[in-house]
């Protein structure tokens, strides 16, 4: 019985999503939806923080973990998920999407992603990363009228399928080779013996990596992001860019210190390559976008590259930056694609942002404010989440990979100030003021918060940061 206070986050949003479920023909309003999903995202953090004490660090015969790795995260995931619904709500004045079954998909989503970050198991970690990515995939394709929507969720389907596939066999070896699934099993079977000695353990390993890089969208297994982004709805698609990424970053942090923590030097070479690919790939193919949600999808692909910096210095310093990194950019990314939530369909396109400044002064200083933080400017959270992994990857005397990731950041500057030369430089092709919905104001704002205050007082949101 006392295992279950482990699971009391996941508890929380699943019954949720039951009832909303029960009584979506009920729900006629999209704020009902949505202030039942925040008072589930807040009851989730608040109840999991609260009982961790009472709970064991691990329960469910050493499945799950309660440490405070997996609750950092369902922090992130808990506002992810609140901030998400904020902006969905001028979603439902053009869409016919009903609101219970929609936020009943982002609370599931939102319990696999959790279940994810608390697996020390891999079936378990399989089964979280599975609900979240069936769930993504209704998701994506829940506007069933547009044929957009319904071209990305099938490719998304296809190449996640694959991958899962992948993962699963990749899974059966590991299992084959050690006589487990236990992350703590498999690191004293590395640890017996190396991986070189075990090559169905190595080609399990490998497999698994190859599952965990699908849901960050690290290259090359990244093709399905710059589709699923532009023919998903705008909420979902910051929806994946800030949660399954993070999800998939907290399963590849747990697996490679935990289970192939003995054998470092194997995987982190695998890594090497994943990050630089991520980064150069990505930053280059954001150059040449002219739909906004197409450049962030490259730009998060990008993100993934700086991300794994912290992984690949092996250390718990390096680990903690990653989570950092993981924590800042979720509310950078959610306050950009925010931005083009409340600009309706002109925010889609570059050509959408010409003279918004003269339009929309307010508007523009946050968007410019959250394409400074991507970049890495000073005084900005996604400065502070840079210089975190780069100085982690240089201490651990990977030189080469982090004056890469600064030539890069540099390269990066130019597709976001792109944006902010139309915002500022040119004129207006119209006149109408722009005005955001209440929800979408209230979701911009705690990511503008975050974003500035998370550049000047870091320390003070990622304080609590512990590696696994």
């Amino acid at each position: 019985m006392i295992d279950l206070y482990l699971l009391i986050p996941e508890i929380v949003l699943v019954v949720m999503a039951l009832l909303l479920i029960l009584t979506t023909r009920r729900i006629q309003h999209a704020g009902t939806a949505v202030a039942c999903v925040i008072f589930a995202a807040v009851s989730s953090v608040i109840l999991g923080w609260t009982f961790s004490s009472y709970g064991p660090e691990s329960g469910f015969g050493g499945t799950i973990a309660g440490d405070g790795y997996a609750r950092f995260f369902q922090v992130i995931f808990a506002a992810n998920l609140a901030l998400v619904a904020l902006l969905s709500m001028r979603y439902f004045d053009t869409e016919s999407v009903r609101p219970g079954e929609y936020h009943a998909l982002l609370l599931l989503a939102s319990t696999g992603m959790m279940l994810s970050a608390a697996a020390l198991d891999l079936l378990t970690l399989y089964l979280g990363l599975e609900l979240m990515t069936l769930c993504s995939y209704i998701l994506v394709g829940i506007t069933r009228d547009r044929s957009a929507s319904n071209e990305a969720a099938i490719k998304y389907f296809l190449l996640g399928s694959l991958a899962s596939a992948l993962m699963l066999y990749g899974i059966s070896l590991s299992y084959g080779v050690t006589g487990t699934t236990s992350f703590s099993a498999i690191a004293s079977a590395v640890s017996e013996r190396s991986l070189d000695q075990q090559p169905l353990l190595l080609v399990g390993m490998v497999l698994v990596g190859v599952g965990l890089a699908f849901k960050v969208a690290a290259v090359p297994f990244h093709a399905w992001a710059p589709d699923a982004y532009q023919g998903a709805s705008t909420p979902v698609a910051a929806f994946l860019a800030a949660g399954s990424k993070a999800a998939g970053i907290a399963a590849l942090g747990r697996v490679c210190q935990v289970a192939f923590s003995p054998d470092e030097h194997v995987w982190i070479d695998i890594m090497v390559v994943l990050a630089a690919l991520s980064i150069i790939i990505g930053s280059i193919l954001a150059l040449s976008q002219s739909n906004m949600k197409r450049l962030l999808a490259y730009s998060s692909i990008a993100h993934i590259g700086y991300v794994l910096l912290g992984l690949i210095a092996g250390t718990p310093g390096g680990v903690v930056a990653t989570m950092s990194y993981a924590f800042f950019y979720a509310f950078m990314t959610l306050g950009a694609f925010g931005v083009v939530v409340g600009l309706g369909p002109r925010g889609e396109n570059l050509v959408g942002y010409r003279g918004l400044a003269a339009r929309a002064p307010g508007v523009a200083s946050l968007m410019f404010l959250f394409l400074l933080s991507l970049t890495g400017i000073p005084l900005t959270s996604g400065f502070i989440a840079k210089f975190g992994v780069i100085q982690s990857a240089v201490q651990a005397g990977h030189i080469t990979l982090a004056v890469l990731a600064v030539v890069f950041s540099v390269v990066s500057a130019f597709f976001y100030l792109r944006v902010v030369v139309l915002m500022y430089m040119n004129e207006p092709k119209e006149t109408t003021a722009v005005r955001f919905p209440v929800g979408v104001s209230a979701a911009l704002a705690i990511a503008a918060f975050v974003t500035i205050v998370g550049g000047i007082f870091p320390d003070s949101f990622v304080m609590w940061a512990v590696p696994p």
